[in-house]
């Protein structure tokens, strides 16, 4: 409960602080519950595979703006390099734009999607690159609300009822899932996007111990990535920053970062072959969609 509470105060002063200083940018992150495609209400095709869809979302505290990253299985996994991905194609837009000297990030502690050493090494290699300070604040999975919750349950609300027959009429009920103060911004993803963060080295983990009984990536309630190439950690939101150990003595940023596919990813066998049989409730104008989907 005391880091319930910790966590929910350092989101309000934080946004406050974000409302006032218009250097100051303030997130909060995370991934909707998995949307499947087709999603038709008939019974007897309830237990066959459908297409995976994701919506990772990004709430701008100060402004309310929002932007939802947009993909499905075919184009992209569920992996700390695709959400990495979503997180610096945001920050890099927002640097361009703005003259921001702090960015500060709010989500649970999901350690595959939000405090892992890849979207680690990607915040600091933004850190530098843009010269801005990125803070990652985590609260307590399934005792918090954060606005992107909000947002999912707007997109949830809009879609009662409604059949979806592909993927791209998601981005429909997103994008009008909320009209004031302006409609949510959807990014639909291609495989092209998405890039590989697994080779950056600034640091080979983010455990602030190196010996049994020392603090684990699970305890992290906050990570500051400097432009000095460091990261510094709390273990409670009210602590003073530490550096973290196992620091690379390697500082240089690659050059460019390497692509994550060169191709389409191919879906299971028996998904493909559900989804054919699933073409007999589906409009016909919809079936090539699901004819071209590669596959194994």
């Amino acid at each position: 409960m005391k880091r319930k509470n910790e966590g929910q105060e350092q989101k309000k002063g934080d946004k406050q602080l974000a409302e006032n200083d218009e250097h100051v940018l303030v997130l909060t992150v995370d991934l909707q519950q998995v949307l499947l495609a087709p999603r038709i209400f008939a019974n007897e095709n309830y237990f066959k595979s459908k297409l995976c869809c994701h919506n990772f979302t990004v709430c701008d505290l100060a402004t309310r703006k929002v932007v939802c990253y947009f993909w499905h299985e075919g184009q992209g996994e569920v992996a700390s390099n695709n959400f990495t991905s979503c997180l610096l194609d945001y920050i890099k837009e927002q640097t361009s734009s703005r003259d921001l000297h702090t960015i500060i990030i709010f989500s649970d502690g999901c350690c595959y999607q939000n405090r892992n050493a890849t979207l680690s090494n990607g915040l600091l290699l933004a850190a530098m690159q843009t010269q801005t300070t990125i803070i990652q604040k985590f609260l307590e999975k399934g005792h918090t609300w954060m606005e992107a919750d909000s947002v999912h349950s707007a997109i949830e609300r809009k879609l009662l009822n409604r059949q979806i027959y592909w993927p791209a009429e998601y981005i429909e009920v997103i994008t009008s899932a909320r009209t004031k103060p302006e409609p949510y911004h959807v990014k639909n993803l291609t495989f092209e996007f998405f890039l590989d963060f697994s080779k950056l080295s600034f640091y080979k983990t983010i455990r602030p111990g190196r010996r049994p009984g020392d603090p684990q990536v699970t305890d992290i309630r906050a990570l500051k990535y400097g432009t000095d190439s460091i990261i510094q950690y709390k273990l409670h939101h009210s602590d003073e920053w530490s550096p973290l150990p196992s620091r690379n003595s390697n500082r240089n940023a690659p050059v460019t970062i390497p692509k994550m596919y060169s191709q389409p990813i191919p879906i299971k066998k028996t998904k493909f072959e559900d989804l054919q049989q699933l073409k007999e409730v589906l409009p016909r104008e919809y079936h090539t969609f699901y004819d071209q989907l590669p596959h194994q």
